[in-house]
């Protein structure tokens, strides 16, 4: 009597890129792709995946901080695993967006989503605005990219004369992380990274608003149905709208963006560029007041629950 020799099906260790941000952006695409590891130092954005999340050799603070606090169980991959590397080079920035060169590497469309984190942290009766103050990080420098300061600044104070509930985040240390120019006015601050990653999300998730630079909130604000405004500063070759957003999977009508009139479309970190903002204070109004006529009541938790099949936010068949 023969034998038939069962071949399952070959493992994929996907090699992810360990910021915030691109897990955000990676999260998307592995929920398409079950079964799959993922090198991480992020595992609570892939809690509810089918997802192996294997924990990363890194020397970047935040990263390591996470990694110490981290309860999840880590997985090592099976040696005959394939692996991929995720990446977006300049050369396909120059050609796309972070969504295109991720979906190269997937090889699949992304689902734009996140876990239900719960609760958030910060409790106030008035709706809750989360701003990001400028800051510069010593491990990875890109002022380029960052917004003048007193447009985060300006924005923090017309929220709070709206009746706003300001809080503003950030994770500073000595030496290593810290503001520029003055921090926004708030209502309450979490500046020396207080906040886990998962209540941050929750904070992020249940928020009116959110305010800031390019960073980490603009994936998980569009993951969450969050109001977002974005403060452009230089450093659009790698940084502006069309190449960390893409319509096709995301769904934008809550994002505001407020430009440079002369926007930089440069690549280099360290370029002095030109970043004022004409009629800031107009512009971030007339979009705060258009958001709160179609939110009266505040932005209601969006979580990637299935419902009858369908999840919340959906469109074009995409969750957002």
């Amino acid at each position: 009597m023969g034998y038939r020799i069962l071949r399952l099906p070959t493992p994929t260790h996907y090699l992810g890129m360990n910021g915030l941000g691109d897990c955000l952006f990676e999260r998307g695409f592995l929920k398409n792709l079950p079964g799959s590891y993922l090198t991480t130092p992020w595992p609570e954005l892939f809690s509810d995946l089918d997802v192996k999340c294997v924990r990363p050799t890194t020397i970047l603070r935040t990263q390591r901080k996470n990694i110490r606090m981290s309860v999840y169980g880590w997985h090592f991959p099976p040696r005959y695993a394939r692996t991929v590397r995720i990446s977006y080079t300049p050369a396909e920035l120059a050609k796309g967006s972070i969504i295109t060169a991720m979906m190269g590497h997937f090889g699949v469309e992304p689902i734009f989503d996140l876990p239900d984190f719960g609760k958030s942290p910060i409790r106030s009766s008035e709706p809750v605005a989360i701003v990001r103050p400028v800051t510069v990080r010593r491990e990875w420098m890109n002022p380029a990219r960052s917004p003048k300061p007193e447009y985060v600044n300006q924005a923090a104070r017309i929220l709070r004369k709206k009746g706003f509930h300001v809080v503003s985040i950030a994770d500073v240390q000595d030496g290593q992380e810290w503001i520029v120019g003055d921090p926004p006015e708030a209502d309450e601050y979490y500046h020396k990274g207080e906040l886990s990653v998962t209540q941050l999300l929750a904070a992020v998730q249940s928020a009116a608003v959110v305010v800031g630079g390019v960073g980490w909130i603009v994936p998980a604000c569009i993951a969450a149905g969050t109001p977002l405004y974005v403060i452009l500063g230089g450093n659009g070759g790698h940084n502006a709208p069309e190449k960390i957003t893409d319509k096709r999977y995301m769904n934008l009508k809550r994002v505001g963006w407020a430009k440079p009139e002369r926007f930089c479309m440069c690549t280099n970190n360290n370029h002095q560029c030109e970043k004022t903002i004409n009629g800031f204070d107009r512009k971030f109004t007339f979009w705060l007041d258009g958001i709160r006529a179609t939110s009266p009541r505040g932005h209601t938790q969006v979580v990637a629950r299935e419902r009858d099949g369908v999840l919340p936010g959906q469109i074009r068949g995409y969750a957002v």
